[in-house]
């Protein structure tokens, strides 16, 4: 009987050490939730500033020679580079003090789209040539500013806003038929998918046809996966499809009756196989290399032999010679080469690494967002770094044909280098401002602020 209350007493105090433990990893796990509730992802944080040091380190690297040849200034691209990464923190900065919630605001939807549609049209009618015949910028002040860049974050900002107020929006007269089933599905379809869909394919249209297939590629792959983020029904799709139908066939017809009327009866083929000539070119010399003449491969060539001369470890940073001359457009969209050969397989292992990181934590940051709105723009600008990354990699090893893709935070270029780190912003901001949080802890931090309220409040004396 004695060794019987032994072990019951054993047992007893076991389970009440056990449950003290509990308490205790309890309480600390709340003190630590406290303790970051409201602060910036620091994961996140961590890697992106990797990434844009490395950046800059290869970009001074890969740049030197070329700037010195073109410039008579081995600093010219990183210098300009650093000022735009200045000004890419500085609106990082500002982001981090303003809440998530305060963009969203139908109005900002309105003003963030009509900028970018008038800059998209301004760059139709009074654009700066570049290569190939491609007219993708504005000349502002002696400044080049390309708006396709402006919408790919644009884009995510318009739908991310636009989507949480469709609700709000059926309850407009117009839009609103409680008492008719097939009316109220055409409403919302207009709403969901029909509206939606004709103002980013305007922007996907003025992008086309700069010529900028890699931007409306990118751009037209997030509004479609913002689209499915959306969680729009089935039957609200296929009503929507079907009013966009008609529209795009009846579009398209316009503009092959249309277009010869405005170019003394030149048809709209001609127009597209003069404008999209270099498009077909590489797509013929990426299918066909054999057949290719020695400079259309050249440039594909010389980031072969880049990528295979670096070995497992590189010939040491700085020590690349493809930059010098050899292979065109090193410190920009051809960055990845260079590291290749500077820092070997290791190196680009390692870049991709650092972008599938990114990829991890701002997909976390997207789950665990509060709101449809938040989760939208978290999930909407890592995907977009994501898929310009992996685009530009994907083109340095052959796997797609050349295309004009940067290599985000590695490659020279300021419009795109501003609007990557504004992305990054909005990432972040979310992760202070627009995160869940579990309820107990909001009734912690509440009990503990009004604690603090009440301490501070002076003490009338009776």
């Amino acid at each position: 009987m004695a060794v019987s209350d032994l072990n019951k007493a054993r047992k007893l105090k076991a389970e009440q050490e056990k449950a003290q433990a509990a308490r205790i990893k309890s309480n600390s796990q709340i003190a630590k939730d406290i303790d970051t509730y409201g602060r910036i992802d620091l994961p996140l944080l961590f890697v992106f500033l990797i990434i844009l040091c490395f950046g800059l380190i290869m970009l001074f690297s890969a740049s030197l020679s070329s700037a010195y040849a073109d410039q008579g200034d081995p600093l010219y691209y990183v210098r300009r580079q650093l000022f735009f990464t200045a000004l890419g923190g500085a609106m990082l900065f500002i982001l981090l003090r303003i809440p998530i919630r305060f963009f969203n605001r139908f109005f900002m939807t309105i003003l963030v789209y009509g900028v970018c549609t008038l800059s998209l049209l301004a760059v139709l009618l009074a654009g700066v040539q570049g290569d190939y015949g491609a007219v993708r910028w504005l000349d502002i002040f002696g400044i080049q500013f390309q708006p396709s860049e402006m919408c790919k974050v644009g884009a995510i900002f318009c739908l991310a806003t636009y989507f949480p107020a469709v609700p709000a929006l059926r309850k407009i007269p117009l839009f609103h038929h409680p008492e008719d089933e097939k009316k109220q599905l055409k409403a919302d379809a207009f709403l969901y998918i029909t509206f939606p869909a004709l103002a980013m394919g305007i922007w996907l249209i003025l992008i086309f046809i700069q010529p900028h297939l890699s931007g409306a590629l990118i751009v037209g792959s997030l509004v479609v996966t913002l689209f499915f983020m959306a969680k729009i029904p089935g039957r609200i799709w296929l009503r929507g499809l079907m009013q966009l139908l008609p529209i795009l066939l009846v579009g398209i017809l316009l503009i092959m009756l249309i277009y010869p009327l405005l170019h003394e009866g030149e048809s709209f083929m001609v127009f597209i196989s003069e404008r999209f000539a270099h498009v077909f070119s590489r797509l013929s010399t990426f299918n066909n290399p054999d057949a290719a003449s020695a400079d259309s491969i050249h440039q594909i060539q010389q980031a072969r032999y880049a990528l295979g001369s670096g070995g497992l470890t590189g010939k040491g940073l700085g020590m690349g010679r493809q930059k010098s001359g050899f292979l065109p457009m090193v410190y920009n969209d051809f960055i990845l080469p260079s590291i290749g050969e500077e820092l070997g397989y290791l190196g680009t292992l390692f870049v991709l690494f650092l972008f599938v990181l990114f990829f991890i934590f701002g997909t976390r940051i997207s789950l665990n967002a509060v709101n449809k709105y938040s989760a939208m723009m978290a999930f909407g600008s890592t995907l977009l770094i994501t898929i310009q990354a992996l685009l530009n990699i994907a083109v340095a090893s052959e796997v797609i044909p050349t295309t004009g893709v940067s290599l985000p935070f590695f490659s020279y270029g300021g419009t795109a280098h501003v609007f990557m780190m504004l992305a990054v912003g909005f990432i972040l901001s979310v992760s202070k401002t627009g995160q869940r949080a579990d309820p107990e802890l909001l009734n912690v931090i509440r009990l503990e602020n009004d604690y603090r309220k009440s301490y501070s409040r002076p003490q009338t004396q009776g």
